[in-house]
């Protein structure tokens, strides 16, 4: 099967995988949603709210296939990644289908994550980012603010405090437990 950019299925699937989505489902057309997802693209039935009418799902950490969603998303034709999101957000997003979290978690993730892959160095194809390979900061920052005139006049500054540093990641996890005043050593 071919991916299709405008499939809410095949969106929430890959998306998922990246961003971490949470589902919240309360609508029959939202049960049909979470039934083919839990049974064809791993996502996992959570629990049921007390009503037994609304229904929560995740999809679990797998490092292999948000490199796998990355590629779907960066296949070679430079409308895919703007039409899953655009599915995304008026499919699953606007309908209510997806937990957006508090003060726009799922936009940052987002944001983020898209900048993330825009600076990274592409794969041979000439398409895909190569993820496993960590981005410079700034060139990180640049990709997150659209352009390299963020900084203003402090360039030189933030070049100096940002030299050498780079980040890495490919997908995002939402976590439960609060993370311990003090890591353990």
């Amino acid at each position: 099967m071919k991916f299709d950019p405008t499939d809410q299925h095949q969106v929430l699937a890959v998306l998922s995988q990246r961003v971490c989505v949470d589902t919240v489902l309360f609508s029959s057309e939202a049960l049909k949603l979470a039934e083919r997802s839990v049974a064809s693209h791993m996502r996992l039935l959570t629990g049921f709210a007390p009503d037994q009418q609304t229904f929560y799902t995740y999809s679990p950490s797998e490092p292999i296939l948000a490199l796998g969603a990355a590629q779907l998303l960066y296949n070679g034709k430079n409308d895919v990644l703007g039409r899953v999101l655009d599915t995304f957000s008026t499919n699953l997003c606007e309908t209510g289908l997806v937990e957006k979290g508090l003060l726009g978690e799922l936009a940052g993730r987002t944001l983020l994550t898209v900048a993330r892959d825009l600076a990274a160095p592409k794969k041979l194809n000439g398409y895909s980012p190569n993820l496993l390979t960590p981005v410079l900061i700034m060139g990180f920052l640049d990709k997150l603010f659209g352009n390299e005139v963020w900084y203003g006049s402090h360039r030189d500054n933030f070049r100096m405090a940002f030299e050498g540093t780079y980040v890495n990641f490919t997908h995002w996890v939402v976590t439960r437990d609060p993370l311990p005043d003090r890591p353990s050593k």
